[in-house]
């Protein structure tokens, strides 16, 4: 039967059909020989479409090599569409170049029936190495994911701190020693957590049944998205209670020194009290012996305005109180009279009137003492000491409070020793200090809500500033504190 003009015609647009196709098609008989090749079939294969047209395209392209063999057509899953009268789909295999060269594809073949005659296959494919080559690398992602979660959850799980992490819905993961610690619950006491989940980081120290925890919150962001919260929760109570030791060992090095400076105050009064008995033994004259006696009685009564004086400086309360402290500054510089007079030192004190103070009053004489005593000693060749006291307020928060400035005229601080002033153990006395002072002062400070600076200049003509500023109410903190203390006594 001749091949018409019109059939010509259509069979060209047929091809053109198939040739738009994104993908590999070709067509095959009952035995295996190519019926109809598109153009991305033949050119993904290396072939001009007229090599493989009435081809065996399973000897030419899809014989693969397994197991080292060559299988046969009837061995191969396109042939058994013609048995099945079944389609495949989906089948990932390797097809040959013209060069020998392979890559491998995704291919699916449907039956070509008529009447249920099976009359030949036509055969879809895509070159598959890239998405192959995706999905490959897609399963290596995973398993370094896998693994990187592996290993971060053995090290959260082995970190020797409470580790909580929280999701927006309210879901709580914890590690072993969290659980340890508290349970598998986050301690009711500690808010660090919930604020981390509206945005905030935080610090917090509480008490728990037997232990002081410390916890430390931040947001989990991703994209600037809040997607969960992290606390890691430290147990303190040994660091407090070292804390605690060291501040009762700098108090009774504060009372050493303190008995040094009495005892240095009353022997002059006693040294004078013993000559003017002797004067009054060796006199001859009623009147002189009136006049040695009452000299000797104005001794005496220093002496006892000194041991007053004494006791009122070492009084400790257990909550805290209203206190003057004008007058606690005069009451505490009279002991250092004799020191000031044997260093040639002059002395200014300005002390305007303030407004009464709530504090603990043996420690803020405890501050007070230990700042005047450090500008003291800074000043061993004369020198000037200042001490003022006037209301300030806050500018940072507006709140009413009052500044104390004890400054000196002695050598300074280095550099390397103001860094770490207020850290313990750190001393510009040698072998005469203990390195506590100001690191035990600040603490009193900022209990009270306050706070402690300093500046020092080295050189002759220069020194040491250092201010105290008090809120006139420091309850709050004091409270806090107070509970602290009490709880660490029954350790």
């Amino acid at each position: 039967m001749a091949i018409t003009p019109e059939d010509q015609r259509q069979m060209r647009q047929w091809q053109a059909v198939l040739d738009s196709s994104g993908e590999g098609i070709w067509g095959l008989d009952r035995e295996g020989r190519c019926t109809f090749v598109n153009r991305l079939a033949a050119k993904l294969m290396g072939f001009d479409s007229e090599e493989l047209l009435g081809e065996d395209l399973h000897e030419l392209v899809h014989r693969h090599r397994a197991g080292g063999k060559h299988p046969s057509a009837e061995e191969c899953p396109i042939y058994s569409v013609f048995q099945q009268n079944l389609p495949l789909s989906n089948l990932s295999d390797t097809i040959f170049r013209k060069d020998g060269s392979s890559f491998l594809v995704e291919m699916s073949a449907h039956p070509v029936s008529i009447e249920g005659e099976v009359l030949g296959v036509v055969v879809t494919f895509r070159d598959a190495t890239h998405m192959l080559q995706q999905q490959d690398d897609l399963r290596k992602v995973n398993a370094q994911a896998e693994q990187r979660t592996a290993e971060l959850n053995a090290v959260i799980e082995s970190l020797p701190h409470g580790i909580y992490i929280a999701t927006p819905d309210g879901a709580v993961r914890t590690n072993r020693w969290a659980r340890t610690m508290n349970g598998d619950r986050f301690p009711a006491e500690l808010k660090t957590l919930q604020g981390a989940l509206a945005g905030e980081a935080s610090t917090e120290t509480v008490r728990v049944p037997g232990h002081w925890i410390r916890s430390v919150a931040t947001p989990v962001l991703q994209g600037g998205k809040i997607t969960g919260g992290v606390a890691i929760n430290t147990d303190v109570t040994q660091a407090r209670l070292q804390d605690e030791a060291l501040r009762k060992s700098e108090k009774l090095a504060a009372v050493g020194q303190l008995a040094s400076s009495i005892a240095h105050e009353i022997n002059n009064p006693l040294e004078s009290i013993t000559n003017l008995l002797y004067l009054v033994q060796k006199s001859d004259s009623i009147e002189e012996m009136k006049e040695y006696a009452q000299i000797a009685q104005e001794e005496l009564a220093r002496v006892t305005e000194i041991t007053l004086q004494t006791l009122r400086f070492h009084r400790q309360q257990s909550k805290p109180t209203r206190v003057d402290l004008a007058d606690l500054l005069r009451t505490m510089m009279t002991l250092y009279t004799g020191r000031l007079l044997v260093r040639r030192l002059t002395l200014e004190v300005k002390l305007a009137d303030s407004p009464p103070v709530l504090c603990l009053e043996g420690e803020i004489r405890q501050v007070f003492n230990n700042l005047v005593r450090n500008a003291l000693d800074a000043m061993s060749e004369g020198g000037r000491l200042l001490v003022r006291l006037h209301r300030q307020t806050n500018w940072l928060t507006g709140q009413s409070g009052v500044r104390l400035t004890v400054a000196d005229t002695g050598e300074g601080i280095s550099p390397e020793i103001m860094q770490h002033l207020f850290e313990p153990f750190q001393t510009t006395k040698e072998m005469m200090g203990t390195g506590l002072g100001l690191w035990v002062s600040k603490g009193i400070v900022e209990k009270h809500n306050g706070h402690i600076r300093t500046k020092s200049r080295r050189g002759k003509g220069h020194g040491t500033v250092f201010t105290v500023w008090l809120p006139l109410d420091g309850s709050p903190n004091l409270a806090a504190e107070e509970d602290s203390a009490r709880c660490a006594d029954q350790q």
